[in-house]
């Protein structure tokens, strides 16, 4: 494998931007933010690891409870995009509401899954007697 040649801003000549080049400004634009006194979002007081200065015992207590939550509904729906049985409802419903607003699509599809399924069964049994 041969390395890829630049041109004199970092960028290869093949029109691909070189990743050491994007990493470097991306830390200089970081650098100029910083200094300018802009704060990104991970950096705000919102944000922070750790208590607020100042924070009181119940402010604290409450912040945990919120965070608790927080965290509990992102567990929630990771798990409910990982669950299959959960899409298999979700798309039982799907169906079914196509179902009876226009059954046309959906029993064309119906028959189509059939006659795949049927086609391929049929060249697994043909091929199997060979």
């Amino acid at each position: 494998m041969t390395p890829r040649s630049t041109d004199a801003n970092g960028h290869g000549t093949g029109g691909e931007p070189d990743p050491r080049a994007e990493l470097a400004e991306a830390r200089a634009a970081e650098e100029r933010d910083d200094a300018h006194g802009s704060t990104s979002p991970d950096k705000d007081a919102e944000n922070a690891a750790g208590p607020r200065p100042g924070a009181s015992i119940p402010e604290i207590e409450l912040d945990l409870a919120r965070t608790r939550e927080e965290f509990a509904a992102t567990l929630d729906a990771i798990e409910d995009k990982l669950s299959v049985p959960a899409h298999a409802r979700r798309l039982k419903a799907s169906v079914s509401r196509r179902l009876d607003r226009d059954p046309k699509p959906v029993v064309a599809a119906a028959a189509a899954g059939t006659i795949g399924v049927v086609a391929l069964v049929a060249g697994i049994v043909k091929t199997i007697r060979r």
